[in-house]
């Protein structure tokens, strides 16, 4: 309660700043702006394109939220008290479904806010949620615009599987083949594979599906609890910690990559064949190659010594899994109400998701566009690369963690036990479950 009341205090005084309002919320128009969101519009400055100059009223103010309040998500007690401020909101894909789930949210298709069909299929339907059509029927709608893929992969020393005549790795079985072959035969690398230590439930989740695992039916019903499905998470984790002292980090040596930037750090500097992490960080590690700092400890010379591919998967399941970790932009539903707002909100969402943004954002910061016509003008080659080989695979689905907070901190919880030594996986799991059952339904 004293974090929520805090947060509370803090909103009030963020939606305080900025420009001063008219005397009226009428024809208010009015964005979060955070770290990302300040880039976007810094890029749509240098390109003569602000939504002031767009044609916006001298009613649109942008509130700043400093990043330290966002893993706290400070807008959801404005959006419980059916606030119309602010109007849009830039949420991570599984924000978007929960606030849709409590019918904060616009739907963007039906209303005529934004036209889904340009998007990405895959990206699209991450950002997508059942809702109740006029005549009653339950309809798969856009929520939130996203104006990148983001999902995590599969990086690999490229040059080292090439040398030793190796694939990269589909099953899990290949990818510990592949291994304890190469590992003996190439003493500088320490680990065959590195991962997040923080929020490793967002590694485990492509994993866990891999094996197919489930936490919701098509329906939306939670199913994470039968007993199949706890088998396969058990097996899941189970596979991970096998490889623990041997492949992977143990517990004593995981705190080394606990930390920012330090898993892109021990790979350039050769110590792991393999990498999971999301797609953005081949463009990063291609700025740290170009540093002159990197480039005397790194053991990777150039980002052709990278390969990109799928995460793997369990022997005899050909699909494979990338946990989305976009951001979008969606609309407050309070606040269409009032006049004119709703054509701001599309001519908003318009202008930050265009094709010239996300080009832009592809060729200077290796984001994959979520646009189909975005895509088609990107010479990035290390953006093509991801996409072609991950994204756009028949073999590969996109999906955004559960929308659940109270799942997702549950789980992290107790396989943070498992990766620690604390538990074993199997005891990890049934304790997740049984702390699980005490929170049914979940939020």
């Amino acid at each position: 309660m004293a974090r929520l009341l805090l947060l509370g205090v803090c909103l009030s005084v963020l939606l305080g700043c900025g420009e001063a309002m008219d005397s009226g919320p009428i024809g208010t128009f009015s964005f979060v702006v955070d770290a990302q969101t300040r880039v976007i519009l810094e890029q749509l400055q240098a390109e003569g394109l602000t939504p002031q100059t767009a044609g916006f009223s001298r009613n649109f103010i942008g509130i700043y939220v400093p990043d330290v309040f966002l893993p706290y998500e400070p807008f959801v007690l404005g959006l419980a008290t059916e606030s119309p401020i602010p109007t849009v909101l830039f949420l991570d894909a599984p924000w978007v479904r929960r606030y849709a789930a409590s019918n904060w949210l616009s739907p963007l298709s039906s209303t005529g806010i934004y036209v889904a069909a340009g998007l990405v299929p895959a990206v699209a339907q991450a950002f997508s949620f059942k809702q109740k059509s006029p005549s009653g029927e339950l309809v798969n709608e856009l929520m939130g615009v996203p104006n990148a893929i983001k999902g995590n992969i599969l990086f690999y020393r490229q040059d080292l599987l090439a040398t030793h005549q190796k694939a990269p790795p589909r099953t899990w079985d290949e990818l510990k083949a592949i291994c304890r072959d190469i590992l003996p035969r190439e003493r500088s690398l320490k680990y065959g594979l590195i991962f997040h230590v923080t929020n490793f439930l967002n590694d485990f989740y492509p994993i866990f599906w891999g094996f197919g695992g489930r936490t919701h039916d098509d329906r939306g019903n939670f199913i994470f609890l039968q007993p199949d499905m706890l088998a396969r998470a058990e097996a899941a984790l189970t596979e991970i910690c096998a490889l623990q002292g041997t492949l992977v980090p143990g517990p004593a040596a995981l705190p080394r990559f606990a930390a920012p930037k330090s898993l892109r750090q021990a790979f350039l500097r050769g110590e792991a064949l393999f990498m999971i992490n999301w797609n953005t960080r081949l463009h990063d590690l291609r700025l740290m190659l170009a540093d002159p700092q990197w480039q005397a400890q790194a053991a990777i010379k150039n980002v052709d010594q990278i390969g990109v591919a799928a995460i793997p998967s369990q022997s005899g399941r050909p699909r494979k899994y990338s946990n989305i970790g976009s951001f979008g932009w969606a609309v407050n539903r309070f606040a269409i109400t009032m006049p004119g707002v709703k054509d701001m909100a599309s001519q908003f969402l318009n202008l930050v998701n265009s094709d010239r943004v996300q080009v832009l954002r592809a060729e200077t910061s290796g984001e994959v566009p979520a646009s189909e016509t975005a895509l088609a003008q990107v010479k990035n080659p290390d953006v093509l690369r991801v996409y072609e080989n991950i994204f756009a695979s028949p073999t590969v689905t996109l999906q955004p963690r559960p929308h659940s907070r109270k799942l997702n901190e549950i789980l992290e919880k107790h396989l943070q036990d498992a990766l620690f030594g604390r538990r074993t996986p199997v005891q990890a799991i049934q304790a997740a479950a049984e702390e699980l059952k005490r929170h049914v339904p979940l939020d």
